[in-house]
């Protein structure tokens, strides 16, 4: 996993990330050899980094072997606390349930964390190939069902912030921007927005978006296709159900 981030200013941030990215897509506990051949971090450099971590209980011991290392509690707790902000996530599962069982497809919550959208909560239908999609998958707004349908309720001001940060931070050609302004009106329009093939090839998804009180969007239920395409009158099915459910789940705003 020797999979390098452009380097900035503070790089034993950048091998702290790294370490943490390996442990927690490792099988088993490694040791510091392993973790330094894996990530091209120096022995001494990943020594000291790793030494800080255990002392904040980010990395752990792990007693199954020897002088290897595992993810820390600290971790989990840091993710409990986020995953327990999730006030909609207790009301989402009625919901979601009778909208799997109405389309059979997998269903999942998406809230908005940033310029990106993070999945909280996933209900998968119970005849389902496995689908490539976890809780704490993060995708970028504008690539994703869930981004679009949450960016398609912002105003026009934040959109353009946020295309704008997106082109400083990847190439982004005025005519997609158009473009991803065209779907976003249409998605405002409908109630619906669609991604095709944009986060897996061979996946499509459908969301729409979850508001509160003022109308604002703070969420997005989505529903995965098999299909790298997604036809208008499959959309407009599915959509029906999409926006149902995410009017009950806004209703529980009070």
């Amino acid at each position: 996993m020797n999979e390098h981030v452009e380097k900035s200013k503070a790089p034993a941030v950048d091998a702290s990330v790294l370490i943490l990215d390996l442990l927690a897509a490792a099988s088993y506990p490694l040791t510091l050899t392993e973790i330094c051949e894996q990530t091209g971090i120096p022995v001494a450099s990943g020594h000291r980094i790793a030494q800080t971590l255990l002392r904040h209980q980010l990395i752990a011991m792990d007693p199954s072997r020897k002088k290897a290392y595992c993810i820390g509690s600290r971790i989990f707790q840091i993710a409990s606390t986020v995953y327990n902000k999730q006030s909609l996530i207790p009301y989402f599962f009625p919901i979601a349930e009778i909208l799997k069982n109405e389309i059979h497809k997998l269903i999942f919550l998406a809230v908005p964390v940033g310029n990106k959208v993070v999945v909280v909560s996933k209900v998968e239908p119970s005849l389902n190939a496995s689908l490539n999609l976890f809780i704490g998958q993060t995708m970028p707004m504008h690539r994703s069902a869930a981004g679009k349908a949450i960016l398609s309720m912002q105003s026009a001001n934040f959109r353009k912030s946020y295309m704008e940060g997106e082109k400083s931070v990847a190439p982004l050609a005025d005519n997609r921007v158009a473009e991803l302004e065209e779907e976003l009106s249409r998605a405002h329009r409908l109630g619906y927005a669609v991604s095709q093939g944009e986060i897996e090839h061979h996946l499509s998804c459908i969301a729409a978006p979850v508001l509160n009180l003022r109308n604002e969007p703070v969420a997005a239920i989505s529903a995965c296709i098999d299909g790298a395409t997604l036809s208008a009158q499959d959309s407009r099915n599915y959509s029906k159900f999409l926006i149902q459910a995410a009017r009950q789940l806004s209703s529980r705003f009070v």
